[in-house]
């Protein structure tokens, strides 16, 4: 501030004071607005919130059924790195699966949530023209499987407890619990299938080894070998739940996820607030409406 050519620090408690008094005349004005155009404001927000309840009434229901599972932890017998480390590179180099346990179960939550899994899972049951009947677009597997991850499942993993919910949202409770329960059981028939094959082919591939081998020493490392794929086998064999664990199956839930009526009511109320106000504040600009000025004066 200057006051005759000389500058002036103003005091810190007089631009407070100011800021104060201007957000003071700020509030005052916006009242002043909304009490001078109460029926348009009242109006329009009343207008939101009754189309945004129609809407939310006139929406088909959804629900979420849930499904939790845990990681398997026993899947193979023996101290495989003990045995990789014995056998040097011919475990590398006959694909003998040496694989630890923390490993396999990343492995199998890289397949829970693997594009290869939703394609699979929607060509066996079909889902191509119900997840695309309101699309424009040519239905493909592509656009199918997109909708599906993004709009229908969930997949959560929880670290503190140890489980993973997969969850599955749709217009109809029983088909939603059908899909979750099916979705664990499809990436529980993959994963297994992979491990048969592959202890299939290690048994294969180390018993030519062993007919093809003189060394004592290595034969016996291949036959240890193959009583440990062979007892893979076994559990592959005879354990459906081969990966993942359920832990509580996912049932038809009886109470809907939304759409949630009120609170869609209560967001176009706000909506329809906010565009009265605007349209109220506009409607004074065009109109050259003055400003409210307090304790002005005019020196000449």
């Amino acid at each position: 501030m200057r006051i005759g050519g000389i500058r002036v620090a103003q005091p810190r408690g007089v631009k407070l004071d100011a800021e104060i008094a201007h957000q003071d005349f700020d509030l005052a004005a916006l009242s002043g607005l909304l009490s001078r155009h109460r029926r348009l404001v009242g109006l329009l927000a009343l207008t939101g919130a009754v189309i945004a309840g129609a809407l939310a009434f006139a929406a088909r229901p959804y629900y979420r059924a849930e499904v939790v599972v845990s990681d398997v932890r026993d899947r193979s017998f023996g101290n495989s790195s003990s045995l990789a480390s014995e056998l040097g590179g011919l475990a590398s180099l006959a694909g003998v699966n040496m694989t630890p346990g923390a490993l396999a179960a990343q492995e199998a939550a890289a397949v829970l949530e693997s594009h290869h899994l939703a394609d699979e899972f929607i060509k066996r049951n079909d889902l191509i023209p119900l997840l695309l009947r309101n699309t424009s677009k040519p239905p493909t597997l592509w656009l199918a499987s997109k909708k599906f991850k993004e709009t229908v499942l969930t997949i959560r993993k929880d670290q503190r407890k140890g489980v993973t919910a997969v969850s599955v949202v749709w217009t109809d409770a029983a088909t939603a619990a059908r899909w979750a329960n099916g979705y664990v059981a499809l990436a529980n028939e993959l994963i297994r299938g992979r491990a048969l094959d592959e202890s299939t082919r290690n048994i294969a591939y180390l018993n030519d080894q062993i007919a093809n081998s003189t060394s004592v020493e290595l034969r016996k490392v291949m036959y240890t070998l193959i009583e440990t794929e062979t007892k893979n086998l076994m559990i592959a064999k005879g354990r459906t739940e081969y990966a993942f664990e359920i832990v509580d199956p996912a049932i038809p839930p009886e109470l809907k996820a939304g759409p949630h009526r009120l609170l869609n009511s209560l967001v176009g109320l706000l909506l329809g607030f906010g565009l009265g106000t605007g349209i109220a504040y506009v409607m004074e600009r065009i109109r050259g409406r003055p400003r409210r000025t307090t304790g002005a004066v005019q020196v000449t």
